[in-house]
């Protein structure tokens, strides 16, 4: 068999609807390099999930369409069956993978990007196992570039003011953090992190806030809307 023959053979294998041993091949190899794409992306980031498990999330996508396809077509009794039921657990399989992704730590969730990303890999598995090949080409390179363009773009969004200490003292142990957060959204204030100290003996608290003040910020705004919080004794704001 000469170099136009296989190649017609692949073309063939990779355009059929039928699933064969050749053609399941070609998709989850396919299928693997596009997971492993945006596995590197997230292993470059030092994240949970990795190249690994991007990997095997978008070959297991990729085979499990591919099996949903074939039973209707091996086993005559089935070709009423409906091989979206598959497709559709796969998702509902993801959702936990990318919860177990997600940290919540001192109020902040981290890993919902990581979490996206494992749902969208295995939406680009499951158009590789159809034989959607355009699509889940075109799907992995839109998220390459939300990954690695988009991301540039919020950081300079983000750093674009100037880096301070925001402390609020209050007369309870237990402020009502998610207020800050709201109020610091609304006067365009970016919160980096935050730490908090308590007082037990006295019954009163102190909230440490790294913040971005942009341009446009107006500080008395900020300061009032602070104040309108109950128990709120002082506020400060420094240079970091």
């Amino acid at each position: 068999m000469n170099m136009v023959e296989i190649f017609e053979v692949f073309e063939k294998a990779l355009h059929s609807m039928e699933v064969t041993s050749l053609s399941a091949a070609i998709k989850l190899v396919i299928s693997f390099l596009l997971g492993s794409v945006i596995g590197i992306e997230r292993q470059t980031r030092r994240q949970s999930a990795g190249l690994r498990t991007f990997a095997l999330i978008c070959i297991a996508s990729t085979a499990a369409m591919l099996l949903s396809i074939w039973i209707p077509q091996n086993y005559l009794h089935f070709h009423n069956g409906d091989p979206g039921r598959i497709a559709a657990q796969i998702l509902t399989g993801i959702g936990f993978l990318g919860a177990g992704a997600i940290i919540q730590s001192r109020g902040s969730v981290y890993g919902l990007t990581t979490a996206a990303s494992i749902w969208v890999v295995a939406i680009i598995g499951m158009c590789v196992g159809a034989g959607f090949y355009f699509p889940a080409v075109i799907l992995t390179f839109l998220s390459l570039f939300v990954l690695l363009v988009l991301e540039r773009l919020d950081k300079r969004r983000a750093t674009s003011g100037e880096v301070k200490l925001l402390t609020i003292h209050f007369e309870i142990c237990n402020p009502d953090i998610e207020s800050i957060k709201k109020i610091l959204k609304e006067t365009s204030v970016y919160l980096f992190n935050f730490s908090i100290k308590k007082d037990f003996k006295n019954q009163h608290s102190s909230i440490i806030l790294k913040v971005q003040i942009s341009n446009r910020t107006s500080i008395d705004t900020l300061f009032d809307k602070i104040h309108q919080l109950e128990n709120v004794t002082q506020v400060n704001l420094e240079v970091a």
